[in-house]
């Protein structure tokens, strides 16, 4: 996975949800695939975790192959305030684990997770939940 970029694309308020694409882009020379869900958590100042990680939100998947220099996303979704409970304090970074990969990324990225909803789709290349 040395060969992934990750990065944080631009965040979206919608139906009293947020949403944030995490992008997986394709540093090699040659094609790359990922397939499935990223693991993602909410971490603090000193890299300790803040609430669950991430839920899948269950949407199916396909195998995405990236060219050298494409991008594929995965998006994070949460309440957009304290709508059916609390919100934990904000994370300075997020852990993301990306499919079928055992090495870490961190990301800084502020996130609040509200109302006990943080959820992550699949990785596609639409990049949506």
């Amino acid at each position: 996975m040395s060969d992934l970029y990750l990065s944080m694309g631009r965040k979206e308020g919608a139906a009293g949800s947020l949403y944030w694409p995490i992008r997986f882009t394709n540093t090699s020379a040659t094609s790359c695939a990922l397939r499935g869900y990223p693991g993602v958590s909410v971490l603090d100042t000193a890299h300790h975790g803040i609430g669950p990680a991430a839920s899948r939100t269950g949407e199916p998947y396909t195998t995405v192959t990236l060219a050298p220099a494409h991008f594929a996303a995965a998006v994070i979704r949460t309440s957009n305030g304290p709508v059916g409970g609390p919100c934990l304090s904000t994370g300075t970074y997020l852990r993301v684990y990306p499919p079928a990969s055992y090495s870490a990324v961190l990301l800084p990225a502020p996130w609040t997770i509200c109302s006990g909803l943080f959820q992550i789709g699949p990785v596609t290349t639409e990049g949506t939940i």
